[in-house]
């Protein structure tokens, strides 16, 4: 949704441009027209000064050459060469000629000063001043290295009036373009003067005067610039604001008087419009910055007034959200505006107290105040709500009333119940646990019992084990007898092997002394055999106590398997003893066994009569403890029942409501 202060922005906004640009067109409209006239009148005098200019250099170029030309040294028929000579070279150094040179009637060259031309009757200057018997102005020539020059030639009479020479002087173009370029017009403006023919005799732009451009091509005959350029060669005077080149143009045109030359001033009409562009430029940012001005004075005033609706809308928009507490502010417009947020604050104010008072009672009430009463004063449909208030507060007092009486009377009926559940839980517990208690003496009797039964047949089966492995053990007793008595034998055959050791030991040591001997003998033949009698002497030696270190380790194995065989004698003795007693423990086990079966089944009927007991008694003490607990749990809400109706501060004088 658009804020009021948007639209009042918008629409000044609107209007304020509406206007700017009806008085900047208006502006434009009167700036260009105002432009164009001025400008017309103002080219008129512009170009006819600007061709007296010309016209004014030009005559003073061409008075120099006739000033010249009226010495007696060219006017005098008894003048000789030489005279002529010198008095072309004090002219050519007084003035800037290019060439000077005096011709004869015929066209030849008499007598000259620069790079005059030897004949001349081929130049329209010289027809010209034959027809005319006048000075001449001629046309711009370009010369042979290419710059352009400006010809002036006048007859040389003879004191009888008949023509004597022609003296030709030839000035720079720079005397011209000064004055072409000194017509300075607007930004772009320029200044070019044609002949009749329409062949540029002066522009700014040498090139094209040097390459003999005619201002007449490419322009469209009958058109209003040719109608123009066609006036100005004629001699006329005149201005006017016309399309060239594509774009509009002032153009002002006069002729050269003493020649047949036109001064044309081509000046674009945008040159001259920038000046009033400018201006309407300035206006237009005056009118914007008037503009900004505006707005903002526009704005202030939209903020004024949008904020006091906007504060006012807004505080209705939180009151209708349930917002009682926000204040309305009132801001100081002096309008509708401020009436609407004074009425708003009255409405408010007069809201915030209905419902303050009816706030502060219902607070009471949440917190069990019932001795509360609306008493306000309350207009239009506040009276309802202010009477049905204190109808519920009437009505809630009576409820609460009851409630209490109930619930006391409930409590004390409830406490009675509990101490009786009590006190049989109690009994029902110390039923229960002296039951369980003999129940597990019982089971554990019972299961000593099972265990004492267990480990007895355990135990016969352990003896019976035992005593199979002394049989056993017996018979293995005998083989070690046998296995020792043989080992006994085989050593005494070892000791006689040892003792034949030793003798073929000590054999051989007496050998190898007397091979020794013998080899000594021998002497030196004899040494290799005394080497081998010595090491077999050695060998016989540690034969010999090898067999002797075995006879020590056969002795001692007799002595050991000696004894080896007295041990196992006595276990076997041993081992028969044991046996003998392992079958008597064997028989006194089985006795034991049977006898703590018989014990196991009469301690089995007695648990089972226990058991019967213990479940009516586990019977009785659920009961009674779900009794116990049912009238605790009667007790507990009845006193809370009761705390919660001594919460709420009743009405003194209350009479009970029948609810």
């Amino acid at each position: 949704m658009t804020s009021i202060r948007k639209k009042i922005v918008a629409n000044t906004v609107a209007i304020v441009m509406i206007l700017a640009a009806t008085v900047v067109g208006i502006l434009f409209a009167t700036t260009r027209y105002m432009t164009e006239s001025i400008m017309l009148n103002v080219m008129n005098p512009l170009v006819r000064t600007a061709a007296q200019t010309v016209e004014g250099n030009l005559h003073l170029l061409a008075d120099r050459v006739y000033l010249i030309s009226d010495n007696h040294e060219l006017t005098d028929p008894d003048s000789t060469w030489a005279e002529r000579k010198a008095l072309l070279t004090r002219a050519v150094s007084g003035i800037e000629f290019l060439s000077l040179a005096l011709y004869n009637s015929e066209g030849y060259l008499d007598v000259g000063e620069g790079d005059a031309p030897l004949d001349i009757r081929s130049e329209p200057i010289y027809h010209t001043m034959q027809e005319t018997g006048y000075l001449v102005i001629d046309d711009t020539r370009t010369r042979e290295d290419g710059s352009l020059q400006i010809t002036i030639g006048t007859p040389v009479l003879d004191s009888e009036g008949s023509i004597r020479y022609y003296l030709v002087g030839c000035y720079k173009y720079d005397v011209l373009n000064d004055v072409i370029t000194n017509i300075n017009l607007g930004r772009t403006g320029k200044a070019y003067i044609f002949n009749q023919t329409g062949r540029l005799m002066a522009s700014p732009d040498r090139q094209k005067v040097a390459e003999e451009a005619n201002v007449f091509q490419g322009i469209e005959q009958g058109g209003e610039l040719y109608d123009r350029m066609n006036r100005g060669v004629s001699g006329e005077i005149g201005a006017a604001c016309l399309e060239m080149n594509g774009e509009a143009t002032f153009l002002a045109y006069a002729p050269v008087r003493g020649t047949n030359w036109t001064l044309c001033i081509a000046v674009p009409r945008a040159d001259f419009m920038q000046t009033g562009n400018n201006a309407i430029l300035w206006t237009l940012v005056v009118i914007l910055q008037l503009l900004a001005a505006a707005l903002l004075r526009i704005k202030r005033f939209s903020r004024k007034i949008s904020d006091s609706l906007g504060s006012v809308t807004g505080r209705i928009q939180k009151l209708s959200e349930g917002d009682l507490a926000s204040p309305v502010e009132v801001l100081p417009t002096r309008d509708e505006a401020e009436t609407l947020a004074i009425a708003l604050r009255g409405t408010v104010g007069d809201i915030n107290q209905y419902l303050g008072e009816l706030r502060d009672t219902l607070s009471r009430l949440s917190k069990g105040d019932l001795d509360v009463t609306v008493s306000g004063e309350f207009v239009g449909d506040f009276v309802v709500m202010k009477e049905s208030l204190n109808h519920i507060i009437e009505f809630l007092n009576g409820v609460m009333t009851e409630l209490q009486l109930m619930s006391a009377q409930l409590l004390s009926e409830s406490l009675e119940v509990a101490g009786s559940a009590q006190r049989v839980n109690n009994s029902s517990e110390s039923q229960a646990a002296s039951v369980s208690h003999l129940m597990g003496e019982s089971e554990t009797i019972s299961s000593n019992i099972r265990m004492v039964n267990d480990n007895a047949l355990q135990a016969e089966k352990l003896m019976e084990r035992v005593n199979d492995q002394l049989e056993q053990g017996g018979r293995q007793m005998e083989l070690l007898l046998t296995a020792m008595d043989r080992i006994d034998r085989n050593a005494q055959e070892i000791g006689k092997i040892a003792k034949l050791m030793e003798d073929i030991s000590f054999q051989t040591n007496l050998l190898a002394l007397n091979a020794s001997v013998e080899a000594a003998h021998a002497g030196s033949a004899g040494k290799g055999f005394s080497v081998v009698a010595e090491q077999v002497r050695l060998l016989a030696n540690q034969s010999a106590e090898s067999a002797q270190k075995t006879s020590e380790m056969l002795a001692h194995s007799q002595r050991q398997v000696a004894e080896g065989v007295d041990f196992a004698h006595q276990s076997a003795r041993t081992m028969g003893e044991i046996a003998g007693i392992s079958k008597e423990v064997v028989e006194i086990m089985n006795g034991l066994v049977r006898s703590v079966q018989q014990q196991d089944a009469s301690l089995g009927e007695m648990l089972s009569e226990i058991n019967e007991i213990s479940s009516l008694s586990d019977q009785n003490l659920s009961a009674s403890a779900e009794s116990a607990a049912a009238s605790q749990q009667m007790t507990e809400q009845a006193e809370v029942l009761k705390r919660i109706s001594e919460q709420f501060n009743l009405r003194k004088s209350q009479d009970t409501v029948q609810v």
